[in-house]
């Protein structure tokens, strides 16, 4: 068998050292558009903050790809897929045959339609070659455009490497698609107390400057800066698989198997969409976490073994400076479209604060800050037990008054919930 693999990351390369495991003589090539071995992207912050090293940031080396027999093609972006011949054909013009192709290329970098985008000072902290050209950069004040967990990891580096840190968000609230309002206020107060000025509900109009970046231009105000760091959101690569006649959507679309609507082609990681773990919808979960579950499921249909995978969920941390805060599961604005009876816990304990989202008496979404996240665990378990709550409350009842150590973990869930 040869195997194909296009993309070079956590879910590629899950994919390739998994079926190397266990099948000692496939042929397994991975085609990946940049220039170095795996990395993690989700480390590109702390390496922009001095917080690690430049060869901290990456999972594999070279010689990890020798030792396991996988041949890796650096600089080979993949431009057209042949399903009837069985072919690919990167940037470079050679055509490579396959048996099995798996499509785990992630997506690129949402990049906004804004006047001057592209002037010198305009970097990402997406990609390790754009974060070394950030680090490199000697400036003193800059503007992050977008607040979602790569945004705010990157106004903290930049903070700690001395600047002075704006942030400006076009949603109401920063974080919006991990965290309600309620939790993202509280985090955005915890970002200004660090020295970091955050602007909800504002949208860039434009980035001045000729040969440097001088000034961002909102809506509402201008603020002069040397520095403007684009954090706008990841676009789920389909172009590649629409060349192929792949059925797409907001990505590349897959079934429990990891396989697309064309055989023997197969997707995972941030390219694809899938479902909904908990509610069944059609869904789009861009995290670690799923990425390495769908590659593992793709490796092991791919060997032949009956597997299913058993959908995506939102499982993500906010951390920056002291402060540490996670999610997991639906938001309330993710539920607006959902019928059901919906109810929302709160707790907070001078710094700390929990919010769980319940529908039909079942957890299926929570964020905490402070202590509370420490607690997330139990929460989870819940959401995929699909724990109903009046039946809880009930045996609570019938405890004995001494308490039972066998049921700890559904009385901590009863006071979490205030029950």
């Amino acid at each position: 068998m040869k195997l194909v693999i296009i993309g070079n990351g956590i879910a590629g390369n899950q994919v390739a050292f998994d079926v190397r495991k266990k099948d000692p003589d496939a042929q397994i090539v991975i085609l990946s558009a940049e220039d170095v071995p795996e990395y993690d992207p989700c480390s590109l912050p702390y390496f922009l903050g001095g917080e690690c090293g430049r060869m901290d940031v990456f999972r594999k080396t070279s010689k990890d790809y020798v030792d396991g027999r996988i041949e890796l093609l650096y600089d080979s972006k993949v431009v057209s897929i042949d399903p009837e011949n069985k072919t690919v054909t990167p940037h470079t013009g050679e055509k490579i045959e396959y048996d099995n192709l798996v499509l785990a290329h992630g997506g690129d970098l949402f990049i906004p339609p804004i006047p001057g985008i592209d002037t010198p000072g305009v970097f990402s902290c997406k990609q390790l070659g754009e974060t070394r050209k950030l680090a490199a950069h000697k400036g003193t004040r800059a503007v992050v455009i977008g607040s979602g967990a790569i945004g705010i990891e990157a106004a903290e580096a930049l903070k700690r490497k001395g600047y002075e840190v704006y942030i400006i968000e076009l949603m109401d609230w920063i974080l919006p698609s991990l965290f309600d309002e309620p939790t993202a206020k509280r985090l955005e107060n915890e970002l200004t107390g660090y020295g970091i000025q955050v602007f909800t509900h504002e949208k860039v109009l434009e980035i001045k400057g000729a040969g440097q970046v001088i000034a961002v231009v909102t809506d509402r105000r201008t603020i002069d800066c040397d520095t403007v760091v684009v954090a706008t959101g990841v676009v789920p690569g389909t172009a590649l698989a629409q060349t192929a006649g792949i059925e797409t959507g907001r990505g590349i679309q897959v079934n429990r198997q990891m396989q697309t609507s064309v055989p023997d082609i197969y997707a995972c990681g941030d390219c694809v969409e899938t479902i909904d773990a908990c509610t069944g919808e059609i869904a789009m979960f861009q995290l670690k976490h799923n990425a390495i579950e769908q590659a593992q499921v793709a490796a092991r249909h791919i060997l032949g073994e009956p597997v299913r995978y058993l959908g995506a969920y939102a499982f993500a941390r906010a951390h920056f400076f002291d402060t540490h805060a996670a999610t997991f599961g639906k938001t309330q604005r993710a539920l607006d479209c959902v019928f059901g009876d919906k109810r929302i816990v709160e707790r907070e304990d001078q710094n700390n604060y929990l919010r769980v989202v319940m529908l039909d008496n079942r957890i299926v979404g929570g964020q905490a800050i402070g202590t509370f996240a420490d607690e997330l665990g139990l929460l989870i378990g819940a959401m995929w037990r699909k724990d109903d709550f009046l039946d809880i409350a009930a045996k609570m009842r019938t405890l004995p008054k001494g308490g039972a150590v066998h049921a700890w973990p559904m009385v901590r869930l009863g006071t979490l919930l205030g029950m």
